[in-house]
């Protein structure tokens, strides 16, 4: 007689989660003409734009960093945790009719979608750095590898609890993703991604501090390069606490209005 293994609540997760995110990217590179090449083009001409900016309106190099290694480590890790964040909120719609199916969560959904974002601006960030090394002959050796990368794990935590928090606030009220998507555009410029902040009067460092990215970004630049000037108001503490406060506040939220949330 047959023995039925029944699989594991892990099993079943990991399966799900790896169906979505191959259907995630296969929605995202087959729905449009062109439309995986322009997932790729999209931040590599948003980084080129500005180095092109930048090359009219002041030197090509700053204090401790060649200017393109200052962009490449402000603008695409922004450009990184904001389409996490937004692309989560949109995970609902995306996928309502998937929740019809007992094994398919809300969670497995914005798993698939971080998942997807991280791979291709990964992919995206290699790529540029492998440019900019090689032909371009920029110094890009991270000094301190260890706090770099948990820089990058405290910036992705923080963007997956905030995706979670616009999730759930978008299912309550939709009309509020137009306002979180409109809040990026100032966020962008208080985050330093595009311009230096160590040389702004401290009284409004003090302001900008209060802002988690502008702590992830600039301790990105720091831990690449020991020679950047680090401002004494960021900390990898304090983004950590933001991260950690926005996760316990998505799960809860989520765990409030999970049935809500699956609901046809």
């Amino acid at each position: 007689m047959a023995v039925i293994s029944r699989r594991s609540s892990l099993d079943i997760t990991r399966a799900v989660v790896f169906a979505m995110v191959l259907r995630e990217m296969q929605t995202r590179f087959s729905s449009r003409r062109l439309g995986g090449v322009w997932t790729l083009l999209e931040p590599i001409l948003h980084l080129v734009l500005m180095m092109v900016i930048y090359t009219y309106i002041r030197s090509k190099n700053m204090p401790g960093m060649d200017l393109p290694v200052f962009l490449l480590f402000g603008v695409l890790p922004f450009l990184l945790f904001k389409n996490i964040s937004l692309n989560m909120m949109d995970a609902l719609e995306a996928n309502r009719a998937l929740f019809a199916y007992r094994q398919i969560q809300v969670v497995d959904a914005w798993i698939a979608r971080f998942m997807v974002h991280f791979c291709i601006s990964a992919s995206v960030l290699l790529l540029v750095g492998f440019v900019m090394a090689f032909w371009g002959n920029y110094d890009l050796t991270i000094d301190a590898p260890l706090e770099w990368g948990l820089t990058w794990l405290v910036g992705l935590s923080l963007a997956f609890g905030l995706g979670m928090i616009y999730c759930t606030l978008a299912e309550v009220m939709p009309e509020s993703k137009s306002i979180i998507r409109l809040a990026y555009f100032p966020l962008y410029l208080l985050s330093g991604a595009i311009f230096p902040v160590w040389h702004l009067p401290a009284s409004v460092l003090d302001w900008m501090a209060l802002n988690p990215l502008l702590h992830v970004i600039e301790l990105l630049r720091v831990n690449v390069s020991a020679a950047y000037p680090r401002i004494p108001q960021i900390s990898l503490l304090y983004p950590a606490v933001w991260a950690a406060a926005c996760i316990f506040i998505g799960l809860g939220l989520y765990r409030v209005r999970r049935l809500h949330m699956m609901a046809a």
